[in-house]
């Protein structure tokens, strides 16, 4: 499957032994010189992490329990490629799978079989040197040859999907198989879905033979040091930009454990590069920062972290509180980004809301009335949740925590429906942005640690915190709500966490209704 490439060496370790030379006989093609036997196999995913990280690939290995487990959040991921890998297969209805197995050569013998039938295969399987791979389609061609697809949720081509092509086709080339075109087939962003899913139409297949070919000639001699790198003592590697890219890496809180509280990594807005020339340089800390050629939001940084106490500019907050008129209008809204569109009219990944929350503050002083919706059906919840919005009057201000957000639901709803758009556009254009004090650095507590999103603001002016609750930010918000929805799960465990969802919702709005009224005091 699309996904299964990111633990087969878990689910194989301990090692596999290499496939013997039936195989050849069996295809036909050509045995390569074998190098010395090698008690390990080196998988796609494994020999990214190595390209990432010599002590993330060692670590898998030689001390795999210090890798987190996937959490949800990635378990979320894997589900995806999943969905979207079955729905790449339809493509080719007379295509046959390989099955798992835990023992790599079987795999690899049941490819050997398909490879002889001519027929479009899916999680073929090659064992060659030290390196193994599950291709997700392999679809003949003519001259004997074979086009290669990589599989993808994402949209658009990425840098290490090209060393993951690239490490499929030495594997595969290396095995005695001669491929022609190399594909990476990603969604397309463009595809607007009406009716059933259309495969044909979901998916885009990019050539990337020219760019995964560049890189070919090095795979072989890059395996052969990742597998010494494996056999050696675990490599000191530092901490640096590697630890981000292309992926966050599971061994980051291991290896930055020596960082101060206040790192210089805490800087709003740094750039990575520069973060680690300065912990390179011997300077982790804030507080040991020059000021000289500070930023002024770096100097309120400093200043907080050496003072221990706020930074708070009262003049500018109060200029930000007086432009608002009531009644004040507190607006958040969970969304829902579904790879694969659920409704008519939407697109790959578009954020559909599915619930919102609204306080109102009618006049100062007055206690906050809440309205909310949340959709509760597999229906398209967008009309349900534009008749909620109509709660919200002419006249007064409106306010989200972070703009960017909420006013890019809006331009989307009015996109879709045309029949509220002179509405909608009329609400959007009346936001104000409740971050405005703290990304600009009005007020800033060092405890936020550069951030001035809700989560990081709302405990440091508040006693108040998501902390302990069931649903604790907006991406487990939308996980959840997708699979007690859309899902088969139990009346109960469905109305569990639609009332959870409605508390996390609220909670958002009412930390705004808490935040303008510590912003009041300051």
């Amino acid at each position: 499957m699309i996904v299964a490439e990111s633990d087969v060496l878990s689910l194989i370790y301990p090692p596999v032994k290499i496939l013997d030379s039936h195989f050849w006989e069996r295809t036909g093609a050509i045995q390569p010189s074998w190098k010395a036997a090698m008690s390990i196999s080196i998988s796609k995913s494994k020999y990214v992490a190595g390209l990432q990280c010599p002590k993330l690939l060692w670590t898998h290995y030689n001390d795999p329990k210090s890798i987190p487990k996937p959490d949800d959040a990635k378990e979320a991921i894997f589900k995806i490629g999943h969905e979207v890998g079955d729905l790449a297969k339809a493509l080719y209805p007379d295509g046959k799978e390989v099955e798992w197995s835990r023992d790599l050569t079987l795999t690899v013998r049941d490819t050997a079989d398909l490879i002889k039938q001519r027929v479009p295969i899916f999680e073929a399987s090659f064992l060659v040197d030290g390196s193994y791979c599950r291709a997700d389609i392999l679809v003949p061609v003519d001259g004997g040859a074979w086009d290669l697809y990589e599989v993808k949720s994402a949209t658009k081509v990425k840098d290490v999907n090209i060393d993951d092509v690239s490490f499929q086709a030495d594997a595969i080339e290396r095995s005695g198989l001669r491929l022609d075109r190399l594909y990476l087939m990603h969604l397309d962003s463009t595809y607007l879905r009406q009716g059933d899913v259309e495969p044909a139409g979901l998916f885009f297949a990019s050539d990337v033979t020219g760019a995964a070919r560049l890189l070919q000639p090095a795979v072989a001699s890059k395996v052969s040091d990742m597998h010494r790198c494996i056999a050696g003592k675990c490599p000191a590697t530092p901490i640096g930009e590697q630890c981000f890219k292309p992926y966050a890496c599971d061994l980051w809180n291991i290896c930055s454990a020596h960082l101060p509280e206040h790192s210089v990594l805490d800087l709003n807005g740094i750039r990575k590069n520069k973060a680690f020339a300065l912990i390179d340089q011997g300077v982790e800390a804030i507080a040991d920062l020059s000021e000289s050629g500070l930023s002024e939001k770096h100097l309120v940084q400093k200043a907080a972290v050496v003072t221990g106490a706020p930074q708070a500019q009262a003049d500018e907050i109060r200029a930000f509180l007086d432009r608002l008129t009531y009644p004040i209008y507190c607006l958040d809204f969970e969304a829902m980004n579904p790879a694969v569109p659920r409704f008519d009219g939407t697109r790959p990944y578009q954020h559909v809301p599915f619930q919102m929350s609204l306080h109102i503050i009618d006049a100062k002083g007055q206690p906050p009335r809440q309205v909310e919706y949340l959709a509760e059906t597999d229906d398209d919840p967008r009309p349900g949740l534009i008749e909620a919005l109509k709660s919200i009057g002419p006249d007064g201000s409106l306010l989200a925590f972070n703009t960017t957000y909420e006013k890019r639901i809006v331009r989307e709803l009015a996109r879709d429906f045309p029949d509220a758009s002179g509405f909608l556009m009329g609400i959007h254009d009346r936001f104000e942005d409740l971050a405005t004090p703290f990304s600009r650095f009005w007020y800033y507590d060092a405890r936020q640690h550069g951030s001035s999103s809700l989560k990081a603001v709302l405990p440091v002016l508040t006693d108040k915190t998501y902390k302990g609750m069931e649903i604790e930010e907006g991406s487990q918000a939308m996980r959840e709500f997708q699979r007690v929805v859309f899902e088969d799960t139990s009346p109960e465990e469905k109305d569990r966490v639609l009332a959870a969802l409605r508390e996390y919702c609220r909670q958002d709005t009412q930390a705004m209704v808490d935040i303008l009224a510590a912003l009041d005091q300051v």
